[in-house]
């Protein structure tokens, strides 16, 4: 499926198309609790739910998160595990969606995470000893996907990875806690500062816009 559409411009034609048909896969795959889903948002981060309907007006309000190219939150599923560097979906996500996260938070700040080095380690560090099908990224990434379409709790999901930490061999490198999983994911913890941006894509409020305000029009 063509995600292109997630680096286009949010008053594009091709980012309007684009949404609707991530909300329509949504609808058909994702696991919804009350009518809500994990909104992708840049403001969210797939942390909030939302319904589709203020999911739909998020998207263009904020933007949608353009290193989640893999849906996994919304019902999406790795069918390769990823054991090697070669050919797996790591090596794919950094090589297309790194740049941008380097470019989003500053490459002084990248460089002081140590993103790149955790997460190749994660993907090349097996899952227990002799493990060959999963390592501790690849086994992380398909639980939470499970996590997502399953609309479970993160006191659940804590719990379940507890007991998987006893049922696994001994020095299994599981993340035993719902945080833990999440760092695992998402490495960094980089200090943030919000910018508020026109909702037209006009200008972002920074440097000598700092001092502007936004003035809605009402017509």
């Amino acid at each position: 499926m063509d995600r292109s559409w997630m680096n286009a411009r949010r008053i594009s034609e091709e980012y309007e198309k684009g949404v609707l048909v991530f909300l329509q896969y949504v609808k058909e795959n994702a696991k919804s609790v009350n009518g809500t889903y994990f909104c992708p948002c840049v403001r969210c981060a797939n942390q909030i739910r939302q319904d589709l309907g203020n999911l739909h007006d998020h998207l263009f309000m904020f933007g949608i998160t353009k290193s989640y190219t893999v849906w996994t939150w919304h019902g999406e599923v790795l069918d390769q595990p990823m054991t090697s560097r070669g050919t797996n979906y790591v090596e794919e996500w950094m090589t297309d969606d790194l740049e941008d996260m380097i470019r989003d938070v500053g490459e002084n700040n990248f460089r002081r995470a140590n993103l790149y080095d955790s997460v190749i380690n994660d993907s090349e560090q097996p899952l227990y000893p002799g493990c060959m099908n999963f390592t501790r990224l690849s086994a992380t990434l398909k639980l939470f996907s499970l996590k997502a379409r399953n609309g479970w709790t993160d006191k659940s999901f804590t719990e379940l990875l507890e007991l998987l930490k006893e049922m696994l061999p001994k020095n299994n490198t599981l993340p035993i806690r719902n945080y833990e999983a999440k760092k695992v994911l998402c490495p960094m913890s980089l200090e943030y500062q919000k910018i508020h941006a026109c909702p037209n894509d006009c200008v972002l409020y920074i440097k000598e816009f700092a001092s502007l305000k936004i003035v809605q029009h009402v017509v």
